[in-house]
């Protein structure tokens, strides 16, 4: 990575998009902490955030390269670590007499330990995985056909953060039927959002890659 020289907007850019990759992440991890009824089925809430992390790694990936994708990836990772640890801290500390909030923070705050744990390893691994199929694609296809590979790397790596996920976080919890339809729904649903937002994501790029070129 010292080889590497960018632009002034670029860094700035860079800078941005890791920001909200990591805010994706902590969000996602807060709001997953809610199962909702979708349809009969039960999603966690970070379904409704979570695939825009995808969208921000496609376009880390597309406009730095992968070992600077695999930096931010690693750094959303620790600072959701340290979020966890400070809210289990401020969950510990003794409440104000008459603060009578402390259950309520704790069980929103306070992240059951196996979706926080399952949701940061899902993110690590199915992030990597992202990374590198996008890497490969592009090999192949040269600079065009960006929504081949992004929505071609995230068919593949979102099968692996949704199974990492659900394993850890809800095997046992829900009744096994209603754990398989999670699982099935959360992939399509998520998939099915990155794509619908596919088009609008190909003029974002266009628009970032004049933009950092001008």
């Amino acid at each position: 990575m010292k080889n590497l020289h960018f632009s002034e907007r670029k860094i700035k850019l860079l800078i941005l998009l890791a920001a909200l990759s990591a805010g994706v992440i902590l969000i996602s991890n807060l709001a997953a902490v809610k199962l909702w009824d979708l349809f009969g089925i039960a999603a966690d809430g970070g379904l409704v955030i979570f695939p825009l992390s995808y969208i921000l790694g496609d376009l880390i990936v597309e406009l730095y390269g992968g070992k600077i994708s695999k930096t931010t990836i690693i750094t959303s990772f620790i600072l959701n670590i340290i979020a966890a640890i400070v809210f289990w801290i401020v969950i510990a500390l003794p409440p104000f007499p008459g603060w009578e909030m402390q259950d309520q923070f704790a069980s929103v705050l306070g992240f059951a330990p196996r979706i926080i744990f399952g949701s940061l390893i899902a993110y690590v691994v199915s992030s990597i995985l992202n990374v590198k199929v996008f890497e490969r694609i592009k090999a192949k296809t040269g600079e065009k056909k960006y929504l081949l590979r992004a929505l071609g790397s995230s068919a593949v790596a979102r099968i692996f953060d949704i199974v990492i996920f659900e394993l850890i976080a809800f095997l046992g919890v829900l009744p096994f039927e209603d754990f398989i339809k999670q699982a099935i729904f959360a992939y399509i649903l998520g998939f099915a959002f990155e794509t619908i937002l596919s088009p609008l994501e190909m003029v974002i790029v266009n628009k970032i890659k004049k933009f950092v070129k001008d």
